[in-house]
């Protein structure tokens, strides 16, 4: 089966789509597939990737993140599709990407694939602020109609969390279908956990049984929320020594440098981190995750951080609340104020370590692995589901 990926959002830094995509040329190739990933970039080329292939297409630089660029020329990702001809056209964004794939006709199998909740996580929230929920809901109807007219010239609406496949199919979306995304858990574990490294980041207060390391992991994006994390630790950090480590880049970062500044938070941007073994160390060396997006349709690094034994505390919705209970972590209401998220936070790090670390390796186990998603979802275009 030869599958052909367009996206929209593939950043140099990182990003849940990229590794996404990853793990599906990785994936598809250990099964025999051939894929193809069409992706826009700051030039036309192509290269080999994980068994497969990198297609990128010249577009101009998105203006909040350089590191992404725009998916603008139609006649070109039509091109690239009727040359390659494959067997399944995945589009995996509602735009550009899904214009395409919805008015190829040369192409035996289409899917929508839905990485994220563009209408209800993103501009509900908003309108709900300014309008109310009611209203709210008036005003986005016909996106809503819009997005499943859409979905409707697919064969298969693909999402990953139960949550998201439960409100589509309440808007009447045809032909939803669940696989449930999974990690690559061979490289993590507790076992690499190193206190010489806790001991580094916390340096002076290394010595204090109630100092603690804490992890941010992820794009640094507005999306993410993290201007509400670094508020919340400044909070914690009032009554226990804490150092906070920062894994990832974005556009965010220059202004969460200048707050953590503001704050006298003592924070470590490490930046994106290329070396799975040192970011598995990491991990694994913490004594807890602070995360902040409520509207993830998974939570990577959240799934990562429990298969590491390390505990997280999440907002209660979304990907992230789906991953993390009373076993493995603490949740806080989306709509929490600084001070509520920061007691959450502070009462788990108060907690016993050893219980929560052996409840996250078992929570993490019950959290498919990456290649079950991928048997779902060939499974899925093979017509065995």
């Amino acid at each position: 089966m030869k599958i052909l990926d367009v996206t929209e959002f593939f950043s140099e830094r990182g990003g849940g789509v990229r590794a996404y995509l990853t793990q599906l040329l990785r994936e598809g190739t250990n099964r025999g597939h051939e894929v193809v990933v069409v992706a826009p970039g700051p030039r036309n080329e192509e290269s080999a990737l994980h068994g497969g292939r990198l297609v990128r297409l010249a577009g101009p630089a998105l203006p909040y993140d350089p590191s992404y660029h725009a998916l603008w020329n139609v006649a070109a990702v039509r091109d690239v599709v009727r040359r390659e001809r494959p067997d399944v056209l995945q589009a995996s964004s509602p735009y550009v990407a899904a214009l395409v794939g919805a008015t190829e006709r040369s192409v035996a199998v289409r899917a929508l694939v839905l990485h994220s909740d563009q209408i209800g996580s993103y501009a509900h929230p908003v309108l709900s602020r300014a309008l109310g929920p009611k209203m709210a809901d008036r005003v986005l109807a016909p996106a809503w109609a819009g997005l499943r007219a859409l979905a409707g010239r697919f064969d298969h609406t693909i999402v990953s969390a139960r949550w998201f496949a439960d409100r589509l199919r309440s808007e009447r979306f045809p032909r939803v279908s669940q696989a449930p995304f999974g990690i690559d858990r061979g490289s993590l574990g507790p076992a690499l956990r190193d206190e010489a490294l806790r001991a580094a980041y916390l340096g002076a207060a290394a010595g204090d049984a109630r100092a603690r390391v804490v992890l941010i992991v992820g794009r640094l994006a507005l999306e993410k929320r993290l201007a509400f994390v670094l508020d919340a630790l400044a909070d914690v950090a009032r009554r226990r020594p804490l150092a906070v480590v920062v894994l990832g880049d974005g556009p965010e970062r220059p202004r969460l440098e200048r707050k953590a500044a503001s704050l006298a938070l003592p924070v470590h941007f490490e930046g994106f981190v290329t070396d799975r073994a040192r970011y598995a160390r990491t991990l694994a060396s913490a004594d807890a995750l602070v995360h902040g997006c409520a509207v993830e349709t998974f939570g990577f690094a959240v799934a990562e951080a429990l298969a590491s034994g390390l505990p997280a505390v999440v907002p209660a919705s979304g990907g992230a609340g789906e991953l993390v209970d009373d076993s493995c972590g603490a949740a806080y209401p989306p709509d929490a104020s600084v001070a509520a998220a920061a007691v959450t936070i502070d009462r788990l790090l108060d907690l016993p370590p050893g219980p929560l670390r052996e409840g996250a390796v078992a929570r993490a186990a019950r959290i498919p692995g990456a290649a079950s998603h991928f048997d779902t979802l060939f499974s899925i275009y093979g017509g065995r589901r």
